[in-house]
Formats: C-alpha cells, sequence, structure tokens
C-alpha cells in the first residue's frame, strides 16, 4: 500500500479499511451452491443447481441473511470488533486508527444477472434467456427480492447512514440490449431504485450497447473500473459530462508495459474524457497479479503530467 501511487491519499488521507470477504462467492454460497476454497488462489462458485421451477420455490424459501457464508459474514464482523483494539495502524507520522472497530458486510452485490449465473449455471443461463425467458424472469425475481433484503440488513446492521449502493452485473455485458431490457432492466430497477443514494455500477468488458440504458433508465451517478473495450468517443457521447467515468486504461498493458506506452494510454483518455470532467482515472478493470508497482504507478504519473485542469 505504500508503494502504490494514488491520489486519494490526498484527498482522504491515510486510510485502510476491515471487512468480511468472501470475493464473489457470498451470494451463491449463500444460497444452495458450493464454494472451493482452493489454497493458492480466491474462492470459486462449484456448480449451479436451480433447474426447475421446483428449485425455484426452494431458492425463494432459504433464509439468505443466516445462512451459510452470510451467516459467517456476520460472525466474522462482530468477531472483528471484539478485538479492534489489538490492531492500530499508523501511517508514517500520521495519527493512530483502528479499522476494525467499524467493520464492513460486504454490502455491494453481484447484480440479479450475475447471482443467476452462479445459482444455474453461465451456459444453462444464457440457453435459458433464448428457450424459456419466463423462468429466467422468475429466477431473477427472487434473486432480487433476496439481494435487497440482504443490503437492507446490512444497512441496517452496520448503521449506516446514506442509501448509496455500489453493485455490478458483469456476466450481463454477454446479452444483446434488447434481452437485457426485457429481462434484466427491471430488476436491476428494483435493485437500484430501492436505495435513494449515488448509485456506482460496474461492468466488465465491452458495454457499449448498453450505456445508454445505465446513463438514462438506471440513472448512474458513476461508471466504475469500465472496461478497455469501450470505444472512448462513445462513452465520451453518452455519459461526458453527466456520469463519473472510472476505467479504460488495458490492465493487460499495465502488467506488461513498457512504462511510455501506460502514460500514453492514460493520456489519452484524459484528453478524451477531461473536457467533460469528472473522469478519474484507473484501470479498466482488474490488475493483474505481478504487476510491477512501477508500472501501476505510472498511470497516477500521467495523471499528474495530463490531468490538471487550467
Amino acid at each position: 500500500m505504500e508503494n502504490i501511487r494514488t491520489d486519494a491519499y490526498s484527498i482522504t488521507g491515510a486510510w485502510t479499511g476491515a471487512w468480511t470477504d468472501f470475493e464473489n462467492t457470498f451470494e451463491a454460497g449463500s444460497l444452495g451452491c458450493a464454494v472451493h476454497f482452493p489454497g493458492d488462489d480466491i474462492p470459486w462458485v462449484g456448480e449451479g443447481w436451480v433447474k426447475t421451477d421446483g428449485d425455484l420455490r426452494l431458492l425463494e424459501g432459504m433464509d439468505f441473511i443466516h445462512g451459510a457464508l452470510n451467516q459467517r459474514q456476520i460472525e466474522y464482523r462482530r468477531a472483528m470488533m471484539e478485538v479492534a483494539e489489538k490492531y492500530p495502524v499508523r501511517f508514517l507520522d500520521g495519527p493512530v486508527f483502528f479499522p476494525g472497530r467499524a467493520p464492513a458486510l460486504t454490502h455491494t452485490s453481484d447484480g440479479p444477472f450475475g447471482v443467476a449465473g452462479d445459482l444455474m449455471g453461465q451456459t444453462e443461463l444464457f440457453l435459458a434467456v433464448a428457450e424459456k425467458p419466463d423462468f429466467v424472469a422468475e429466477l431473477l425475481r427472487i434473486v432480487t427480492d433476496k439481494l435487497i433484503e440482504y443490503l437492507d440488513f446490512c444497512w441496517k446492521e452496520e448503521g449506516l447512514s446514506d442509501r448509496d449502493l455500489s453493485w455490478t452485473d458483469d456476466l450481463a455485458v454477454g446479452l444483446s440490449a434488447e434481452s437485457y431490457r426485457t429481462l434484466v432492466l427491471p430488476q436491476e430497477k428494483r435493485l437500484r431504485f430501492h436505495f435513494d443514494g449515488r448509485a456506482s455500477l460496474h461492468m466488465c468488458g465491452k458495454t457499449d450497447h448498453l450505456l445508454e440504458i445505465f446513463r438514462d433508465e438506471l440513472a448512474i451517478h458513476e461508471f466504475q473500473g469500465f472496461g478497455y473495450q469501450v470505444d472512448l468517443d462513445k462513452v465520451a457521447d453518452i455519459m461526458g459530462g453527466r456520469v463519473t467515468l472510472m476505467g479504460n486504461i488495458n490492465p493487460f498493458l499495465v502488467q506488461r508495459g513498457p512504462v511510455d506506452s501506460i502514460r500514453d494510454a492514460t493520456r489519452a483518455c484524459i484528453q478524451k474524457l477531461a473536457p467533460f470532467k469528472g473522469y478519474i482515472v484507473q484501470d479498466g478493470a482488474n490488475i493483474p497479479p505481478g504487476t510491477p508497482p512501477a508500472h501501476i504507478n505510472a498511470m497516477m504519473e500521467a495523471a499528474e503530467m495530463y490531468g490538471r485542469y487550467s
């Protein structure tokens, strides 16, 4: 953390947090899917199990909040708070603080379609979109009910005063705009507008065909970590000046380098999006393991060189 440069330090000061984290498995892992914990990798969701109408009814009856991984999240959070005073943190000459005093539950979501993909299996879900859309619609309704119920619990358990929402639905990038609008959007809107605070959406990949839906119908405030595949001219035209944009720098370029090419790519994003304001330099999305810190810092260096307003 002390070797990666970021302008967040200059805005917020030195900070670190404590939270429960089962990566992208906690929702499926609390709704009947097995989760595998390899010794040398992040956890992965096992095979999907929702195949029939009877399975939908079983799913609907599950206790999402107090089942499996979510129950462990609650227990871990409370245990963190009990030992918080044993884990002070200080950056350089700054004040001592205790991240464990108010740790967070994972109060975000992998989105209705992404969770449905875990529950059915991704291939099976895409086939069902074409072959039995009514089944998919009912599955998405049940999943969205569960997501809203759990997020409401998180807000109450953590004593959060804001009603912001940060969520993702990466798997849905593989749908056409028509299929997304017909099947997924109604549930995305239920999830998004259940909360009246700031809405931040992440979706990897080439989302060009969905950008107007995100802007107009989901009314997002922030498009976080948008993919390096997204056309800069298109995202500038559709979202520039209306949505905070974070992302687009090719993470594989950041991994491989050279540094000059990383700076050039960052400069290109800044030159395209800076005239609208509201662009935050970020990879698009997720820097691979083993990336040299100097390559990551090159993005920050380029932001300092090219990202200042006169």
